[in-house]
């Protein structure tokens, strides 16, 4: 699958976005709405195509799956009011709402949902190119043979029974089923409107207020490119007396300290704060500082394939010679935890956490030990010394920060040449997809509540595998994780699995995020949750 944009990974990419923005008109008292700020402008709202956090920004209020999470990141019914499970969990059948509604006001239906799910399976799209998440769909029986073209679409287990119920079979018991059916990609799509928007033109649908048709609690009313987009209370929708707010302004910024202004003069609702004496200030102005862990890991991912960095001894050097510690104390100081695996520790394993379990994975700061294997490595090469190399960022200000940091401990633990380039997500997506690169700055937040949505980072088959990893033991181990049953037995391939990419280092794991962000007092039940799909979630918010 060709991939456009990374997105700081891909969590905004690898994410480190603002959420806040001059240009939203001033707020005041009696205005029943909010203004935030994407930090970027989505290529796309169309549910089946998007990949990162700042389209699904948007797309949780505009849209609604099956389920959707709740204020605890659990999935709640959404367009679906109800549903039974199989005895042996195999089959899900999906009751939807009578009052389910698309903002024009016609029904949503069973064939809705699957109309889009085979769309984000089809192996040769018309109308795109394929569904960069179409793997989300692989726990359902026939869905991966067709994705690869190895299978036929009647083959898939997703039968319509009537208009309002729709039946799942899945290849084994999948845990974590329903908080797949929350995301993006699992969301349904009007054919018949959908059919109209691509005709004459098929990069429309999705793109323009006016090709978006959307049956969540929201509708866009508005799409200005490069300044805004107003989404406007959809009327149509089932719980729609339950949706406190008018109006959602989403505006587009990158720079945090212009977004920090903007905030403080009262142009905007919310910010991200990233420093913790700008916290205590905030703190002091008519606003709140809140702290949520949405469980994203920062990484710098590595060109396995690179001539150099093909070799694991200089991978573990570049890695032991960081001082993780004083990055996350002295530099980004909000609470972030050093990274010595990749799982994040919000997520569960086998009676209790997994991070608990698998512990730490390698020690850094080890300058001796880093020093003597870049020697070794450069050996193995056949070099005299480390040639220079090029560490990819993206133009947000703490990815700038931080990687001169880094580049800082590099030179003076090292002595090695580290060259940073900074580009946009755009430009960094090229480049990494066609493996035009050595080193870039990422960030990672999973799509669901399980160790599987972190180690499919390192899977050959994973369209977010830039690294270009591969290990036979590690796929062995991570292929028959999925297919297990016995969950304390699951848990255990995937620790092993984990162990062995972090052996390799196959990637360079930072720290885990702490997110802090400033809100106004007047605004209040706004969720920050653990998954992409809820980076922030209004369904709840309502201002006094």
């Amino acid at each position: 699958m060709k991939l456009k944009r990374v997105h700081a990974f891909l969590l905004t990419a690898f994410m480190c976005i603002t959420l806040v923005l001059p240009g939203c008109k001033n707020v005041e008292a009696d205005f029943n709405g909010i203004c935030l700020n994407l930090g970027d402008e989505p290529l796309t709202l169309d549910p089946q195509l998007v990949y990162d956090v700042v389209p699904m920004r948007v797309i949780n209020a505009v849209f609604e799956g099956l389920c959707r999470k709740d204020k605890e990141g659990l999935p709640v019914p959404g367009a679906a009011g109800h549903w039974d499970i199989s005895e042996d969990k195999l089959t899900y059948t999906f009751y939807i709402r009578k009052d389910a509604k698309w903002y024009n006001g016609t029904s949503v239906t069973a064939k809705d949902f699957k109309d889009a799910w085979m769309r984000a399976l089809d192996p040769e799209p018309q109308f795109h190119e394929p569904a960069y998440m179409a793997n989300l769909f692989f726990c359902i029986k026939g869905a991966e043979a067709y994705a690869y073209g190895e299978g036929k679409p009647e083959d898939v287990a997703i039968d319509v029974v009537d208009d309002r119920t729709l039946r799942v079979t899945l290849v084994q018991p999948t845990p974590y089923f329903l908080d797949l059916v929350c995301n993006s990609v699992y969301m349904p799509v009007n054919k018949e409107f959908f059919d109209q928007q691509i005709f004459g033109d098929v990069s429309k649908y999705g793109t323009e207020a006016e090709t978006i048709l959307g049956n969540g609690p929201f509708m866009v009313e508005e799409w200005n490119h490069d300044e805004s987009i107003v989404l406007k209370k959809n009327d149509a929708y089932w719980n729609s007396d339950k949706i406190s707010l008018e109006e959602i302004e989403f505006k587009m910024i990158k720079d945090n300290t212009a977004a920090i202004n903007s905030f403080k003069s009262g142009e905007i609702d919310m910010v991200e704060v990233t420093d913790h004496l700008l916290a205590n200030e905030l703190k002091n102005s008519n606003s709140r500082v809140e702290t949520y862990n949405a469980g994203i890991v920062q990484y710098i991912t590595m060109n396995n394939e690179d001539p150099v960095l093909c070799n694991v001894n200089i991978r573990k050097s570049l890695s032991y010679a960081l001082d993780r510690k004083t990055l996350v104390e002295k530099v980004v100081n909000d609470g972030s935890k050093e990274a010595f695996g990749f799982v994040s520790p919000i997520v569960g394993g086998h009676e209790g956490k997994f991070r608990k379990q698998a512990g730490d994975l390698f020690k850094d700061n080890d300058i001796d030990t880093a020093r003597k294997l870049l020697k070794k490595g450069l050996d193995e090469l056949g070099l005299s010394e480390m040639p220079k190399t090029t560490f990819l960022i993206n133009d947000q200000d703490i990815s700038k920060r931080d990687a001169q940091v880094l580049q800082d401990m590099w030179e003076k633990s090292l002595g090695v040449d580290i060259e940073l380039q900074v580009m946009s997500f755009d430009a960094m997506t090229e480049k990494m997809l066609s493996k035009d690169y050595q080193m870039a700055l990422l960030v990672w937040a999973a799509d669901y509540n399980d160790p599987l949505a972190y180690l499919d980072v390192f899977s050959s088959k994973s369209f977010y595998n830039v690294a270009y990893y591969y290990n036979k033991e590690f796929e062995e181990l991570f292929d028959r994780s999925i297919y297990e049953t016995d969950e304390k037995k699951r848990m255990d391939l995937l620790l092993k699995a984990e162990k062995i990419a972090i052996d390799d280092m196959a990637v360079c794991p930072l720290y885990f995020v702490a997110n802090s962000y400033a809100v106004k007092s007047r605004v209040k039940g706004l969720v920050r949750g653990s998954s992409a799909i809820q980076d922030i979630d209004v369904y709840w918010t309502y201002v006094e």
